[in-house]
């Protein structure tokens, strides 16, 4: 099936001044050739865990329709402020980060959604993996929600994976909702070939002491949009991102993160660590917002870029929304080249250039990769690292 893409996606919850071009981002493909519309089969799904597949998409996005009201949580005389874009995405029940043109999308294309549902109470044990091993010239959209009820706790990975010099297309839509004590601990790994064009579009939503956890890994692709919108709503709910990326060649990466703060002493923290070489291009957005109604919150957000080319562009927008006095809001961004410094004193060690590049690479990203909760998966991600040249 032959489809032009031209959406708008990755947009800031706030607009800035446009001069650095980080409002948002323009997904523009033409003659794409799309011919799966679902998510690769499971081979083991846990004990508590029910699946459901097949869903359209609509139909799954009934779960958070049924709990728009518990999700955005809204308050009476709540006043936005200038250059909100919250209602381009108004039809969204679940926000997400890449935004409601990736909805359209998957259900203009009819794409259907497998469900995965916690029993209320259970610890799942194994860890679900879904495996995407993607061929050469091949396209694909797949959608998947994971419901946790409450207080149960569940591990989902998920693995992009395709040969080196595999070309091909892969859009993903992920949909989390984490109920009272309820904890979702989502892995998503990214190796795919040096031709393919992939997003991946992350929406969840905490109830009261809910929490989702997010690992991932953005190592390769040509062009990546990489998002995640999660909204803790209820009191005490909780979100943490960490992030590994590497950008080299002449590939790009565009990122929109946001953690939603709309219940009391809820907490945040996003952290990204990656490497851009050679004439690679980033794009990185990330928000903490504390909505009216978040009082005693905290959130955190970090990012320490390694610019290991000086024909590398790097553009990174780290924002604090805010309309509550009692709550603590930290950002920051580390980017640099490697030290002449710390080159010396390599060198004076008998380590060349090259390898130095390769150990600070190896360090930032492993320091990820060693979060994923499978041997085999987490063992392939660090062959990838040190492999990297």
């Amino acid at each position: 099936m032959s489809k032009d893409l031209n959406m708008k996606v990755n947009v800031l919850p706030v607009l800035t001044y446009n001069f650095l071009h980080v409002n948002d981002s323009a997904l523009q493909i033409s003659d794409l050739n799309i011919e799966t519309l679902s998510s690769p089969k499971v081979k083991e799904i846990p004990a508590g865990v029910t699946l459901k597949e097949g869903v359209s998409f609509e139909e799954a996005g009934k779960l958070f329709l049924e709990n728009k009201d518990r999700i955005l949580a809204p308050k009476e005389n709540t006043v936005f402020p200038n250059g909100d874009t919250s209602s381009r995405d108004a039809s969204q029940a679940i926000r997400t980060g890449m935004g409601a043109d990736v909805d359209d999308l998957m259900i203009g294309m009819g794409v259907t959604t497998d469900v995965y549902t916690v029993d209320e109470g259970v610890k799942v044990e194994k860890p679900i993996i879904i495996r995407y091993d993607c061929e050469d010239g091949k396209g694909s959209l797949s959608s998947q929600v994971i419901h946790a009820r409450k207080d149960s706790e569940v591990t989902v990975i998920m693995a992009y994976t395709s040969d080196k010099e595999m070309s091909g297309f892969q859009g993903v839509s992920t949909r989390l909702l984490a109920e009272d004590g309820a904890k979702i601990n989502l892995v998503k790994t990214q190796t795919l070939g040096n031709g393919y064009v992939h997003f991946d579009d992350i929406g969840g939503a905490c109830f009261k002491g809910g929490q989702i956890n997010l690992v991932t890994l953005e190592l390769g692709g040509c062009k990546v949009w990489s998002s995640a919108y999660v909204t803790l709503s209820e009191k005490e709910s909780v979100f943490n991102s960490n992030m590994g990326y590497l950008c080299r060649e002449d590939h790009s990466l565009d990122m929109n993160y946001v953690a939603d703060q709309r219940g009391k002493k809820t907490e945040s923290s996003m952290q990204f660590k990656g490497v851009l070489m050679d004439d690679a291009k980033k794009s990185f957005r990330g928000t903490i917002d504390f909505k009216n109604g978040s009082s005693g919150s905290v959130g955190d957000e970090q990012e320490d870029a390694l610019l290991l080319s000086d024909n590398v562009v790097n553009k990174t927008m780290p924002v604090i929304l805010c309309q509550e006095e009692d709550v603590e809001g930290r950002h920051g961004a580390t980017i640099g080249q490697l030290g002449e410094d710390l080159l010396f004193y390599m060198q004076t060690r008998g380590i060349e250039e090259d390898e130095a590049k390769r150990i600070m690479i190896k360090a930032r990203l492993e320091s990820v990769a060693r979060m994923i909760p499978d041997a085999e998966i987490m063992q392939k991600i660090q062959y990838y690292i040190q492999n990297i040249v």
